[in-house]
């Protein structure tokens, strides 16, 4: 069988822990529905994605997050990061949001995000830093969405804004690596 060169270094850097940037654009904006790009291979394990977030207006409701395939619907979606519409940046636990600390967010900020997936266990914790601040941890352990407790790998970044939302939110510099 003859792969690609781009997909055996996708997923050599996958494998390997190396960070990981490409096919996602280098820099992309969330829009009304669903925006998926593939990841370098499904991640069955423990993995962590990074990535800058600035939300272009305040009291927006738009999420960056992971699904097993492109998704239709936000409860297709397992593991997501919003842009709340009240103003706080807030995680997905299972059947809800919320997060351990409140960080509201601001229009043109740029926020350093750290989500820390578990697929086997269906959790992840969610860590970001405003710029120029220190991180803060956003969630821990929390609950794959409600409804994805059977999904077995991800293998899609997912970027979502509703209607109503004043503006998308731009993501860049994602990266991606195995965990032990």
């Amino acid at each position: 069988m003859n792969f690609p060169t781009r997909f055996i270094l996708a997923l050599a850097l996958s494998l390997s822990g190396a960070a990981w940037a490409d096919p996602i654009p280098a820099q992309v904006e969330s829009a009304v529905g669903f925006k998926a790009f593939d990841l370098p291979a499904p991640q069955k394990g423990a993995f962590e994605l990074s990535f800058d977030a600035t939300p272009l207006a305040d009291k927006i409701d738009g999420f960056t997050g992971v699904s097993a395939s492109v998704p239709y619907r936000p409860s297709e979606v397992a593991a997501i990061v919003r842009f709340s519409p009240t103003g706080v940046i807030d995680v997905r636990n299972g059947g809800e949001f919320k997060s351990d600390r409140a960080l509201r967010y601001s229009a043109g900020k740029v926020y350093h995000v750290r989500m820390v997936v578990d697929t086997a266990k269906k959790t992840y914790s969610v860590f970001v830093t405003p710029a120029g601040e220190a991180e803060v941890a956003l969630a821990k352990d929390y609950a794959f969405r409600d409804g994805q407790g059977s999904v077995r790998s991800l293998e899609k970044l997912v970027l979502a804004m509703f209607r109503g939302s004043a503006a998308p939110h731009r993501v860049s510099g994602v990266a991606l690596k195995a965990l032990p």
